[in-house]
Protein backbone atom coordinates (compact mmCIF):
# COMPACT_ATOMS: atom_id res chain seq x y z
CA UNK A 1 0.00 0.00 0.00
CA UNK A 2 2.86 2.38 0.77
CA UNK A 3 4.27 2.10 -2.76
CA UNK A 4 0.83 2.86 -4.19
CA UNK A 5 0.39 5.85 -1.88
CA UNK A 6 3.76 7.22 -2.95
CA UNK A 7 2.51 7.35 -6.55
CA UNK A 8 -0.56 9.48 -5.73
CA UNK A 9 1.51 12.66 -6.06
CA UNK A 10 2.23 11.70 -9.69
CA UNK A 11 -1.42 11.35 -10.73
CA UNK A 12 -2.62 13.68 -13.47
CA UNK A 13 -6.14 12.26 -13.75
CA UNK A 14 -8.59 10.42 -11.51
CA UNK A 15 -11.85 8.81 -12.57
CA UNK A 16 -14.15 8.43 -9.56
CA UNK A 17 -17.73 7.72 -8.72
CA UNK A 18 -19.75 10.21 -6.71
CA UNK A 19 -21.68 8.42 -4.00
CA UNK A 20 -24.65 9.39 -1.92
CA UNK A 21 -24.95 8.93 1.83
CA UNK A 22 -27.83 6.53 1.41
CA UNK A 23 -26.40 3.46 -0.36
CA UNK A 24 -28.22 1.94 -3.27
CA UNK A 25 -30.12 -1.26 -2.48
CA UNK A 26 -27.52 -3.22 -4.46
CA UNK A 27 -24.62 -1.77 -2.48
CA UNK A 28 -26.41 -2.23 0.84
CA UNK A 29 -27.37 -5.84 0.03
CA UNK A 30 -23.81 -6.65 -1.06
CA UNK A 31 -22.48 -5.74 2.38
CA UNK A 32 -20.17 -3.07 0.93
CA UNK A 33 -21.99 -0.07 2.39
CA UNK A 34 -20.64 1.77 5.42
CA UNK A 35 -21.81 0.64 8.84
CA UNK A 36 -25.21 1.91 10.00
CA UNK A 37 -23.64 3.80 12.93
CA UNK A 38 -21.29 5.64 10.55
CA UNK A 39 -24.17 6.39 8.23
CA UNK A 40 -26.21 7.82 11.12
CA UNK A 41 -23.27 10.04 12.11
CA UNK A 42 -22.87 11.29 8.54
CA UNK A 43 -26.57 12.05 8.21
CA UNK A 44 -26.50 13.96 11.52
CA UNK A 45 -23.50 15.92 10.18
CA UNK A 46 -25.51 16.81 7.03
CA UNK A 47 -23.42 14.77 4.59
CA UNK A 48 -24.86 14.55 1.08
CA UNK A 49 -22.25 12.51 -0.78
CA UNK A 50 -18.75 11.16 -1.09
CA UNK A 51 -15.78 10.74 -3.36
CA UNK A 52 -13.34 7.96 -2.45
CA UNK A 53 -15.23 7.41 0.83
CA UNK A 54 -14.55 11.02 1.84
CA UNK A 55 -17.97 12.38 2.77
CA UNK A 56 -18.93 16.03 2.34
CA UNK A 57 -21.84 18.37 3.03
CA UNK A 58 -23.96 20.36 0.55
CA UNK A 59 -21.20 22.96 0.19
CA UNK A 60 -18.66 20.25 -0.59
CA UNK A 61 -16.88 20.63 2.75
CA UNK A 62 -15.32 17.48 4.17
CA UNK A 63 -17.25 15.99 7.08
CA UNK A 64 -14.84 15.54 9.98
CA UNK A 65 -15.34 12.03 11.27
CA UNK A 66 -13.31 9.13 12.64
CA UNK A 67 -14.38 7.35 9.46
CA UNK A 68 -11.71 9.39 7.64
CA UNK A 69 -8.95 7.78 9.68
CA UNK A 70 -10.28 4.32 8.81
CA UNK A 71 -10.38 4.84 5.05
CA UNK A 72 -7.44 3.35 3.21
CA UNK A 73 -7.15 5.72 0.30
CA UNK A 74 -5.90 9.01 -0.97
CA UNK A 75 -6.01 11.95 1.43
CA UNK A 76 -8.65 14.56 0.49
CA UNK A 77 -6.07 17.36 0.10
CA UNK A 78 -3.83 15.18 -2.06
CA UNK A 79 -6.81 14.11 -4.14
CA UNK A 80 -7.79 17.71 -4.89
CA UNK A 81 -4.29 18.46 -6.24
CA UNK A 82 -4.84 16.02 -9.13
CA UNK A 83 -5.26 18.26 -12.19
CA UNK A 84 -8.18 16.40 -13.83
CA UNK A 85 -10.72 14.86 -11.44
CA UNK A 86 -13.53 13.21 -13.39
CA UNK A 87 -16.65 12.34 -11.43
CA UNK A 88 -19.36 9.98 -12.63
CA UNK A 89 -22.84 9.87 -11.18
CA UNK A 90 -26.42 10.04 -12.31
CA UNK A 91 -29.96 9.64 -11.17
CA UNK A 92 -32.21 11.86 -9.11
CA UNK A 93 -30.96 10.61 -5.75
CA UNK A 94 -27.44 11.80 -6.65
CA UNK A 95 -28.30 15.42 -7.60
CA UNK A 96 -27.22 16.89 -4.23
CA UNK A 97 -24.04 14.81 -4.16
CA UNK A 98 -23.09 15.86 -7.70
CA UNK A 99 -23.70 19.53 -6.96
CA UNK A 100 -21.65 19.34 -3.74
CA UNK A 101 -18.79 17.43 -5.41
CA UNK A 102 -18.51 20.21 -7.98
CA UNK A 103 -18.91 23.02 -5.44
CA UNK A 104 -16.29 21.55 -3.12
CA UNK A 105 -13.73 21.01 -5.85
CA UNK A 106 -13.82 17.24 -5.51
CA UNK A 107 -14.34 16.96 -9.27
CA UNK A 108 -13.72 19.36 -12.12
CA UNK A 109 -15.17 17.22 -14.93
CA UNK A 110 -18.54 15.51 -14.67
CA UNK A 111 -20.09 12.60 -16.55
CA UNK A 112 -23.80 12.33 -15.83
CA UNK A 113 -27.21 11.81 -17.37
CA UNK A 114 -29.34 14.45 -19.06
CA UNK A 115 -31.78 14.81 -16.15
CA UNK A 116 -28.99 15.41 -13.64
CA UNK A 117 -27.29 17.90 -15.98
CA UNK A 118 -30.56 19.80 -16.40
CA UNK A 119 -31.10 19.84 -12.64
CA UNK A 120 -27.61 21.33 -12.17
CA UNK A 121 -28.28 23.97 -14.80
CA UNK A 122 -31.74 24.79 -13.41
CA UNK A 123 -30.23 25.36 -9.95
CA UNK A 124 -27.84 27.90 -11.45
CA UNK A 125 -30.67 30.07 -12.77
Amino acid sequence: MQSVAEEWRNLTMALVGIGSVQPSPLLRDSGNAIAPADQDHLIAAHAVGDVCQRFFDAAGELIRSDLNSRVVGIDPDAFRTIPRRIGMAGGERKHAAIRAAISGGWVNVIITDVAAARALLDEDH
